[in-house]
């Protein structure tokens, strides 16, 4: 996706690889693994809430003008 920060998905990847390495080996325990469940999902939702900011962001900085007002009058004399 335009806009995120490059790696975010591979992070993503890689903490999924150590949680299921983790489980494999029986480190941990029904509450880190809700806990962590609970972490997933609120990461999940401020990263699509984030997305959703960025676009919103795009889309007004596209709508108004990149001069301001003074600095474009002086160019144009």
């Amino acid at each position: 996706m335009k806009g995120r920060v490059k790696g975010m998905d591979e992070k993503n990847t890689d903490y999924s690889a150590k949680k299921g390495a983790l489980l494999e080996q029986g480190l941990i325990s029904p509450q880190a693994l809700e806990l962590i469940t609970e972490l997933e999902t609120e990461l999940n939702f401020l990263r699509k809430q984030n997305e959703s900011f960025r676009k919103a962001l795009r889309a007004k900085s596209a709508q108004s003008p990149r001069m301001s007002t003074k600095l474009r009058d002086a160019l144009y004399e």
